[in-house]
C-alpha cells in the first residue's frame, strides 16, 4: 500500500508557477545488471512524479514508450492537456532520469499529442494515490479515483 499523501506538500506543488530548479532535484541511483534495456528505463522513469500531483508519470500513463539504441534513450510522452504549464519541467525531469541510467549516454524526449491522454490511461496505483489525496477522477460515471 502506498504511503499516505501529505496534503500540505501536495498543495505546495500547485503554487502559482513552477520552479524549474525543481527539475534538477536528485533521483535515487538506478541499478542495472549489464547493459541497460527498456525495462531499466521504465523502472527508472517510475521515479519521475508529476509536479502537480503525487503520482509518477508512468502511473499516470503519460509515458507512452521508451526505446534504447546505442546508448541513446528516446522517451515518448504526452500531457494531460496541451496547455499544461508543467511541460518544460516534466521534459527536463524525464531527460535527466533517463540519462541517470548507467549506460545511457543521452536522451531525447518526444512530446506527442497524436494519442490524447485520458483517465483510462492511469494505472490502478495512480487512481489509488489520487483517491488518497482527495482527488475525484473524471472516469465514466464519475466518483473518486478508485476505478469504479
Amino acid at each position: 500500500m502506498p504511503e499516505p499523501i501529505d496534503v500540505t506538500e501536495m498543495l505546495s506543488r500547485n503554487a502559482p508557477g513552477f520552479d524549474l530548479a525543481a527539475g534538477e532535484e536528485p533521483f535515487p541511483p538506478v541499478e542495472v545488471d549489464g547493459e541497460p534495456d527498456e525495462a531499466d528505463l521504465w523502472r527508472a522513469l517510475e521515479d519521475v512524479e508529476d509536479p502537480e500531483l503525487p503520482v509518477s508519470l508512468v502511473d499516470l500513463g503519460l509515458i507512452r514508450d521508451v526505446s534504447l539504441e546505442d546508448g541513446h534513450a528516446t522517451v515518448t510522452f504526452t500531457l494531460t492537456y496541451t496547455g499544461c504549464p508543467a511541460r518544460e519541467i516534466m521534459e527536463r525531469m524525464i531527460e535527466r532520469r533517463a540519462e541517470s541510467v548507467p549506460g545511457v549516454e543521452s536522451a531525447t524526449v518526444d512530446l506527442r499529442y497524436d494519442e490524447p491522454w485520458t483517465p483510462a490511461d492511469m494505472t490502478d496505483a495512480a487512481r489509488e494515490q489520487l483517491g488518497q489525496a482527495g482527488f475525484a477522477c473524471p472516469l465514466a460515471g464519475g466518483g473518486v479515483c478508485d476505478g469504479e
